[in-house]
């Protein structure tokens, strides 16, 4: 499929590429590619920008879902006719993958998922015989931006060699794990779909890590009936995530030598430094993941020595609204970036 925006085409391409399931089970899965070139130009090398979508409630919303034949706005169209080669990993759960579970938050997944991407795209322009800057950047918001700040350090501990990242744009992500249970099990948070979200978490990290617990286990009667019989029916639970918890998974939630802080323990990204330029971007009216999560993460990794990573709070915006403010914030602070 081609479009052509301004002055801008742009193919897109859907990628097949090998990667690992969270217990190191091989595993192909699936991305698309988007492809720009200046009608006024030729043969421009443009850098390489990895995008991580936000939480997909079904395949159609996935990369790979997308219907191509009804030309529409999508973010990574966006990046891609501002000059960027747009790579999207559909993440274990969706494309081709659809009928295996998503690992939702799971930072393992996520991080391999995007750099297998990333390396199979490299392999994909040099098959196409396509010349690119040599510049990566990465972007994503809500799950992306988790799954983009995952990415980023798997990048920078195992593969920098192979990419020279040049700027990280990530928003509204859960990086600092524990602090963000602690906060969802201590305070009021605003029900429905993020109950939907917080409960699939929940019910994820359970599985990965083989806690083998009863939904009753986490959840109070009669919310755990009504989750047992689908989690749907979160979507329909009005009260405060708290207020769904039992008394032991608080307590575990606290207790770091139970089995799920450890879990929280090990998809927490606050302990570590970059020396890539980084941004934060979050709203501190954010009702879906708190504000707290960006803020611990920065002031951790500023402890840690990450001197090119900076925090934008933004004082007004729901969760959903404010994706449109980070893409564009992303977009503008990768252009400054981009000739440096």
């Amino acid at each position: 499929m081609i479009y052509q925006p301004a002055d801008y085409q742009v193919s897109i391409n859907r990628i097949s590429y090998q990667t690992t399931l969270y217990d190191g089970t091989p595993i192909t899965a699936s991305g698309i590619v988007y492809l720009p070139s200046q009608l006024t130009e030729t043969k421009k090398a443009y850098p390489l920008l990895s995008f991580q979508h936000p939480t997909a409630y079904s395949n159609a919303e996935a990369p790979s879902g997308t219907n191509f034949a009804s030309p529409s706005f999508s973010y990574p169209l966006y990046f891609a006719t501002h000059g960027y080669i747009v790579a999207c990993p559909d993440y274990i759960g969706y494309g081709i993958t659809d009928k295996i579970p998503h690992d939702y938050e799971y930072r393992q997944s996520l991080a391999n998922a995007t750099v297998d991407m990333l390396l199979a795209t490299k392999e994909f322009l040099a098959q196409k015989s396509l010349t690119w800057a040599g510049k990566v950047f990465l972007a994503g918001y809500s799950e992306g931006g988790y799954a983009t700040l995952s990415a980023q350090k798997l990048l920078e501990n195992t593969y920098s060699t192979e990419f020279q990242l040049a700027g990280s744009s990530c928003g509204a992500g859960p990086y600092a794990m524990p602090a963000f249970f602690d906060y969802l099990t201590k305070k009021q948070t605003s029900g429905g779909v993020a109950n939907y979200l917080y409960i699939w978490e929940v019910l994820s990290y359970d599985r990965i890590y083989a806690l083998n617990k009863p939904i009753s286990y986490y959840f109070k009667s009669p919310y755990a009936e009504q989750i047992t019989q689908s989690i749907d029916n979160a979507r329909s639970i009005t009260a405060s995530f708290d207020q769904l918890c039992t008394d032991q998974f608080k307590a575990d939630v606290l207790n770091p030598s139970s089995s799920f802080r450890k879990a929280l323990n090990d998809n927490d990204l606050t302990n570590w430094s970059t020396q890539t330029p980084t941004q934060l971007i979050h709203s501190q009216q954010d009702e879906i993941i708190p504000f707290l999560t960006s803020l611990q993460t920065y002031t951790a990794m500023k402890q840690q020595g990450s001197s090119k990573l900076s925090l934008v709070a933004l004082a007004t915006g729901f969760h959903v609204p404010t994706e449109v403010i980070f893409m564009r914030r992303s977009l503008n602070w990768f252009e400054q970036l981009k000739n440096k």
